[in-house]
């Protein structure tokens, strides 16, 4: 089974009239549209008629996203491990498997015990086989074309999340909580299992091919072209050396910020519309903006971080996840909320596109996988935190309040800290900005 994504890819790459990659990044792009069924903003859609029809609190419904990110910490190291050991594509395959499953049986989840097995399953292939294996292949196959490949993995990434809220706010309308995660379960399995099965190979090199498809001899002296004044050699560090950076732990830090405010908005987002007056259809329509947004600003984001330094980008994200979530105290009209729900589109393509070329730019493609797995870990102390906080906040004061200021001062602390930090470098070779 293991030879046949080969098999695929030598015969088919040299009849195709294009690179093979992005056949790599189409298939890894169907596990990222897939993984948006149990997505924070899937979970704001359900989050009132839960509650409403099985009497749960908002901190309680919202803690399983803090449990998958919880479990996803200790398991990101070994999946990140597993991603250059063994390959994305198996395991992309297998965790397509698991999460249909998961996500199809939380239609019987009636007690909090089993909602929280079969959510926060599906949350930890949402937070680490999806994210690192996607992120690692594509980095693999592109390093000067690596943010309009990232930038394409995550487009389809938002275009699954606007499918996957249609389907759940019209099942939810229509047949109720157990139909909605049923169609979205078979959504994923319809969508993420051949793809990544079929079509992924983990390395150009492994179908004779180059980065980027250059030929070979240009290849060996490709640059990571991410300021233009710059021409220096691609640089590989091993998992050891990176942990022994400040910049590592840094990235790892002021993503982990992104995220919990990402994750704190995003999981009650829906709830908090609602609260404002807004139905579930004008929710839905909402976020989906939020997704179209998503889905475009991946793009632009992917061609700006070709183009500029990776540390100012940082921080235009950053600054810009404070501005958004500032933003949510404007919302007193639909209309407010469809501007709202577009900014933080762009803030939420931001957190998609950027890490991934940041740590595969700092740090080359031969350990990325495993570099990725501890990155990640970042992410998943922020995903257990931010949705956990919004609910607290909701739970004693009635309002989210308290926690959307506390997000939006902590973004612009994040946007000073990546604004004074330097970049990694080995001894006697160029550092990558």
């Amino acid at each position: 089974m293991n030879n046949l994504p080969l098999i695929i890819a030598r015969y088919c790459s040299p009849r195709l009239p294009f690179y093979y990659g992005w056949v790599v990044v189409f298939a890894a792009g169907t596990t990222v549209f897939a993984r948006m069924a149990p997505s924070v903003f899937v979970l704001g859609i359900f989050l009132s008629p839960i509650a409403d029809e099985f009497g749960w609190s908002r901190t309680l419904i919202a803690g399983a996203v803090s449990v998958g990110a919880v479990a996803s910490m200790v398991l990101s190291p070994i999946v990140g491990w597993a991603v250059d050991r063994y390959g994305a594509g198996i395991i992309l395959t297998i965790s397509m498997v698991i999460l249909g499953v998961a996500v199809i049986s939380l239609a019987w989840a009636t007690v909090p015990l089993f909602f929280y097995l079969g959510f926060a399953t599906g949350r930890i292939i949402f937070h680490v086989p999806v994210q690192i294996g996607s992120g690692a292949v594509v980095s693999r196959w592109f390093i000067r074309k690596r943010g309009r490949a990232i930038g394409a993995l995550y487009l389809s990434g938002a275009i699954g999340g606007i499918v996957c809220i249609q389907i759940a706010s019209i099942a939810l309308s229509n047949w109720g909580v157990g139909a909605a995660w049923i169609a979205l379960g078979v959504t994923v399995l319809g969508v993420g299992v051949l793809p990544s099965a079929l079509l992924i190979v983990d390395r150009p090199e492994d179908v004779g091919l180059e980065p980027d498809g250059l030929p070979s001899r240009a290849s060996k002296s490709i640059t990571v072209d991410l300021q233009p004044t710059q021409d220096p050699i691609e640089i590989d560090w091993t998992l050891r050396e990176a942990m022994g950076t400040k910049s590592l732990w840094i990235m790892v830090g002021v993503v982990g910020t992104l995220f919990m405010t990402q994750a704190g908005v995003s999981v009650h987002i829906g709830a908090f519309y609602q609260d404002r007056g807004f139905s579930i259809t004008a929710v839905a329509s909402a976020i989906t903006i939020n997704g179209i947004v998503s889905g475009i600003g991946s793009l632009v984001w992917g061609a700006i971080i070709e183009r500029a330094p990776v540390q100012r980008v940082m921080v235009v994200l950053m600054v810009l996840s404070a501005i958004s979530t500032f933003l949510l105290f404007t919302v007193h009209s639909l209309a407010a909320a469809f501007a709202v729900s577009a900014v933080i589109g762009v803030v939420a393509a931001g957190g998609n596109v950027i890490p991934p070329v940041a740590y595969a730019s700092y740090f080359g493609r031969r350990s990325i996988g495993s570099i990725r797995g501890v990155g990640e870990t970042g992410v998943q102390v922020g995903q257990t935190i931010g949705p956990l906080l919004s609910g607290l906040a909701f739970d004693i004061n009635g309002s989210y309040k308290v926690a959307f200021l506390t997000f939006a001062i902590v973004s612009l602390i994040g946007s000073v800290v990546i604004a004074t930090a330097s970049p990694p470098s080995k001894p006697n070779q160029f550092s990558v900005t």
